[in-house]
């Protein structure tokens, strides 16, 4: 088990489970419905959107919006209605590899997303192409540049 936590964010990756959750910085780990998807791994280039929920925009649950060009990756964790986390890094065969570059921390930290465990979404709002944006001008802490 791999957990972190960061203001309130928690990554937790169990046994091809994970769960992306907020509540008052305390970690909570539950099951999430494993769907295989709609998206044949690994991904192709595009935008995605993933969830924690099979319906977007519900209040309390996790979701990551990313594109994929060229196996490179970019794109955001969020809470509907809530901050957003920006990551940049990998696609693997059945995850992110990626640095997520915290909104109210300093230090980017690593984590890997199991995509599998999440619902795949679609289309995306204009609330996640704003976020991706956003992400997508975020520089890059310079301790993370000389690494990718």
């Amino acid at each position: 088990m791999i957990s972190l936590a960061r203001l309130g964010w928690s990554l937790s990756v169990v046994l091809g489970v994970v769960t992306l959750g907020f509540t008052n910085g305390l970690a909570i780990a539950r099951p999430t419905s494993l769907l295989a998807g709609q998206h044949q791994l690994p991904l192709a280039n595009g935008l995605y959107l993933f969830g924690e929920s099979p319906q977007p925009q519900q209040i309390g649950r996790s979701y990551i919006v990313f594109e994929v060009h060229d196996r490179k990756v970019y794109g955001a964790l969020y809470l509907a209605n809530s901050s957003f986390d920006c990551f940049r890094g990998t696609v693997g065969d059945r995850q992110l590899q990626v640095t997520v570059l915290p909104t109210y921390e300093e230090e980017p930290y690593p984590a890997e997303i199991d995509l599998p465990s999440f619902y795949s979404l679609r289309p995306l709002s204009a609330s996640d192409r704003a976020i991706l944006a956003a992400c997508k001008a975020e520089p890059l802490p310079i301790a993370t540049q000389t690494g990718s």
